[in-house]
């Protein structure tokens, strides 16, 4: 346990540092989150636009994602103690995600990010891998950090190009073998109609959903303020069917969903609830072959509160139920995986805070 509160109270030092920081740079006229043109989903973004324009889902609830991607700031969550299936043993976690952007150059159309981000899962269980019969690992780090160029062309288009370096493991920076690269990039053109517009883009990552580079097209389609719909891939959609009440819904290929509904109590004060499909991926470093990753599946419902503490701070307060939850080993998640370890549905808890530009 001395363990898990020191690392609790480096994470939250490291924040508070980080976005006094962040807050102390001298801002813009026009803030690096303020037009949908210029951003891409990974960048810092505008709290109201995060629930349509989250990519794969990791930016609404302090889900499982990737670190420094999303909204930035603090989340952690905690998951009591459940029987692992097939197994005398329980399971029960920790997990914790600190991540965070700051525009480091900025001058006409271009603008500079440097984006960094540390994921932990502690477990406590005393499980073991059944078919290779090591221990269920004691914890999983996700270290990264990268740089993002973003560019406005004089005819009205945008894009950027970035990438990532990082570790994804039980033992983070053990060898080479455990350390990734990744990039994004993205091009949005916009329609005739000067309202709408197209969206092209590559992602890879090693440990992402898929173990080869994903292409992305999409239509963003804006009829009105109250709906907004990317049709494509990645797939996204914000409905306001009434003033009050925002409906999104975000999918990236393989298995990475989120649906969500939203309700504005007043200024600053909103309940939501939803539904995520999540995954995880990392290399463990006694792995036996090296193209295996360690899979993290989970399924959830979720509500929670959400409100504006300060002008650049939100609280967020979560509760939900946690279901069809596995880990495996295997090169990809269609793959048969082999030790693999079911965890039985149960409740988890959770509290966010996050840095509001």
């Amino acid at each position: 346990m001395r363990k898990f509160w020191r690392f609790v109270w480096t994470m939250i030092g490291t924040a508070f540092l980080a976005t006094s920081f962040t807050w102390g740079q001298e801002q813009p006229a026009q803030s690096v989150a303020a037009s949908d043109a210029e951003i891409p989903p990974q960048a810092p973004i505008k709290e109201e636009n995060a629930g349509s324009r989250a990519f794969g889902g990791i930016g609404l609830g302090g889900g499982m994602g990737g670190p420094g991607m999303g909204v930035p700031g603090y989340k952690a969550a905690w998951y009591p103690s459940r029987p692992v299936s097939n197994s005398a043993a329980d399971l029960g976690l920790v997990r914790q995600n600190l991540s965070g952007a700051i525009p480091i150059w900025r001058e006409g159309g271009d603008t500079v990010l440097l984006m960094a981000g540390v994921r932990n899962t502690l477990f406590f269980t005393d499980a073991i891998l059944p078919d290779t019969k090591r221990p269920f690992p004691n914890e999983l780090w996700n270290i990264s950090a990268g740089l993002m160029y973003m560019h406005k062309f004089d005819n009205g288009w945008s894009g950027g190009l970035s990438t990532t370096f990082g570790s994804a493991s039980d033992k983070p920076f053990h060898s080479i073998d455990e350390m990734n690269v990744g990039f994004f990039g993205f091009l949005k053109i916009p329609a005739k109609n000067e309202r709408d517009s197209w969206m092209f883009s590559l992602m890879y990552s090693p440990v992402g959903n898929l173990t080869f580079p994903i292409p992305g097209i999409a239509y963003s389609w804006k009829p009105s303020d109250e709906l907004h719909v990317n049709i494509g891939i990645p797939f996204s959609a914000m409905w306001k069917p009434v003033e009050d009440l925002t409906l999104t819904f975000s999918y990236i290929p393989v298995t990475n969903v989120n649906a969500r509904a939203t309700y504005r109590v007043m200024d600053g004060l909103n309940i939501y609830g939803g539904f995520e499909w999540l995954n995880e991926a990392y290399f463990l470093a006694d792995r036996a072959d090296q193209k295996e990753r360690f899979l993290a599946f989970e399924n959830r419902l979720i509500c929670g509160v959400r409100w504006d503490i300060w002008t650049h701070a939100i609280l967020d307060l979560n509760a939900g139920y946690a279901f069809d939850r596995y880990y495996g080993e295997g090169q990809n998640q269609i793959s048969n995986l082999h030790d693999r370890v079911v965890i039985k549905p149960g409740a988890f808890l959770g509290a966010n805070l996050l840095v509001k530009w």
